[in-house]
C-alpha cells in the first residue's frame, strides 16, 4: 500500500460498504453485427412504422446514441424488463451534441424513448446521419453485463458521505472541507484507485463517473443514473473512434427514480463532459 494511512483505507472500504449497488456494464462487441431489435450504440433504430419518429425544436430528425433490448440484456427493476429503451439527440450544427451549453433537461435536443412493445413492422425512418455532428462514430453492438459498483469521488454525494465517516471515526466535523483537503496525496491517489471507474464506463445504473466534476443541477431531483456512455477507441484499430465526446469525454442521461419507476422518460437530463 506503500504511503497510504491506515485511516485513508478505514475510509475508503467504509465507502465502499455503504454505496455498493448493483448496475449494468455496456461493453461494446465489434465481433457481433448488431440487429434492428437489438442492444447497441448508432446504426438504424428499431422504429415502430405507426409512431411519430422524435424530432427537436427545429423539426429535425434526432439520430440514435444508444438502445437497449431491456429483455435481451436480462435487466431487472427499477429498469423495465421488457422493450427496447433508446437515447437519441439532435444533429442540429447549431448545437453541440444536441445541447446548448453541456446540459438539457428541457429535452429540445435529446429524447429517451421507450417502446414497451416489440412490433414486425418496423421503419427505417432515421435517414443519413453526419458522424461529424454525433459522438457515436459507427454502429457496434452491446452485451450488457451486471455486476457490482461503488461511488466514486466525483459524484455530486461523495463528499457529504465522506465526512459522515470521518465524524463516526473521529468524532470530529469538518464543515466546508471538500473531501481532498482531509488527505495526503498518497491517499488521494489511493482514493481515486479505489472508488474510481475502469474506463471506459458505459453503463445503466450506479453512480456516474464524470471526467470532471459532478454535472447535474439538480442531483436530488435527476438523482438515478439511466445511462452513462464514454468515449472509446476500437479495439481493432487504435487510431479508429467508436464514441468520441470532445476531448474524450463522457455523456449522461438521469432520471429520477420515482418517474424511473412508473417507466415516464419525459422529464430526464442529459449532460456531457470532457478533458
Amino acid at each position: 500500500m506503500g504511503n497510504v494511512s491506515e485511516r485513508a483505507m478505514r475510509i475508503a472500504e467504509e465507502i465502499a460498504r455503504r454505496t455498493g449497488t448493483q448496475h449494468y456494464r455496456l461493453v461494446l462487441n465489434e465481433q457481433r453485427q448488431p440487429e434492428m431489435t437489438g442492444s447497441k450504440i448508432g446504426g438504424d433504430p428499431y422504429w415502430p412504422a405507426d409512431r411519430p419518429f422524435p424530432v427537436d425544436s427545429q423539426g429535425n430528425k434526432l439520430s440514435l446514441l444508444m438502445q437497449i433490448n431491456c429483455g435481451d440484456a436480462g435487466l431487472q427493476a427499477p429498469l423495465p424488463d421488457h422493450g427496447i429503451l433508446q437515447w437519441f439527440i439532435s444533429l442540429d450544427s447549431e448545437l453541440m451534441y444536441g445541447c446548448r451549453g453541456n446540459y438539457d433537461e428541457e429535452g429540445n435536443g435529446f429524447r429517451v424513448v421507450y417502446h414497451e412493445m416489440i412490433q414486425d413492422a418496423v421503419t427505417q425512418a432515421q435517414g443519413t446521419v453526419d458522424r461529424d455532428l454525433t459522438p457515436v462514430k459507427r454502429e457496434v453492438a452491446i452485451d450488457v453485463v451486471q455486476e457490482q459498483t461503488v461511488m466514486g469521488v466525483n459524484d455530486g454525494h461523495f463528499n457529504q458521505i465522506f465526512f459522515d465517516i470521518v465524524k463516526e471515526i473521529t468524532g470530529v466535523e469538518h464543515a466546508g472541507k471538500e473531501w481532498y483537503d482531509y488527505l495526503d496525496n498518497d491517499d488521494c491517489l489511493y482514493f481515486e484507485r479505489q472508488l474510481g471507474m475502469k474506463r471506459p464506463c458505459h453503463q445503466m445504473l450506479g453512480y456516474p463517473a464524470y471526467t470532471q466534476g459532478e454535472a447535474r443541477r439538480d442531483i436530488d431531483r435527476h438523482d438515478t443514473l439511466l445511462f452513462q456512455l464514454d468515449s472509446q477507441f476500437s479495439t481493432l484499430d487504435r487510431n479508429q473512434a467508436l464514441v468520441m465526446w470532445g476531448d474524450m469525454g463522457s455523456g449522461f442521461v438521469f432520471i429520477n427514480r420515482d418517474d424511473l419507476a412508473a417507466l415516464d422518460f419525459g422529464h430526464t437530463y442529459y449532460c456531457w463532459d470532457c478533458g
